[in-house]
């Protein structure tokens, strides 16, 4: 059976790690072991919690319209999806027969046979991912609070300041000496409209 490998990262700041090549050193291992032929390889930079995944959805594409089953081998559930979206789509292909779903890490392959044991661990899995990103979310949520709480400015300075470090070490805004001029002439010239 022919397989695509999909090693995925959520940022470019874990590509220029060793995620990617560590990920794609399994992958390819697995294949070979388990007599599968790589058909192509998806090392993608995309967070899989993103209403848009345009490199998943090539993947999806080319599954939809292969005429013969494709492996789709992943190091574990969360390379491949962090929310259910994704699990209608991959099941539907499932039952039809189009695509064998492993699961390197949590010893997984899906298939046309699978029974509701594996689906059960597929969805667990996929909960579990979901999870880590909901307490994500929180926990950034919490830190912006705590930040603003204590006076710190989180995120870009708006038009006219800058950011500053103060003496604790905070980010901080403080107005720009430069944009302040050009804002004062550009509110300058507004007041002569509307006065005239």
């Amino acid at each position: 059976m022919k397989a695509i490998l999909l090693a995925r990262v959520s940022s470019r700041e874990q590509q220029e790690g060793m995620s990617i090549p560590a990920q794609e050193r399994r992958l390819r291992e697995y294949t070979e072991r388990n007599g599968l032929k790589v058909y192509q390889i998806f090392a993608i930079t995309e967070s899989s919690t993103k209403d848009t995944r345009k490199e998943f959805q090539k993947i999806l594409e080319i599954i939809k319209k292969s005429k013969e089953p494709i492996a789709l081998v992943a190091d574990t559930i969360d390379r491949v999806q962090r929310s259910f979206k994704e699990s209608v789509v991959l099941e539907d292909f499932r039952k039809e027969g189009k695509v064998e779903i492993h699961f390197i890490r949590e010893g997984l392959v899906l298939n046309l046979k699978s029974n509701s044991a594996d689906i059960l661990r597929w969805d667990m899995g996929v909960m579990f991912a979901r999870s880590y990103v909901l307490q994500l979310s929180d926990n950034i949520k919490r830190s912006k609070e705590q930040s603003a709480r204590n006076g710190i400015w989180m995120g870009l300075a708006p038009t006219g300041y800058m950011h500053s470090i103060d003496e604790q070490g905070n980010k901080t805004i403080v107005p720009d000496p430069n944009s302040a001029r050009s804002l004062q002439k550009c509110l300058s010239c507004i007041q002569q409209v509307f006065i005239h």
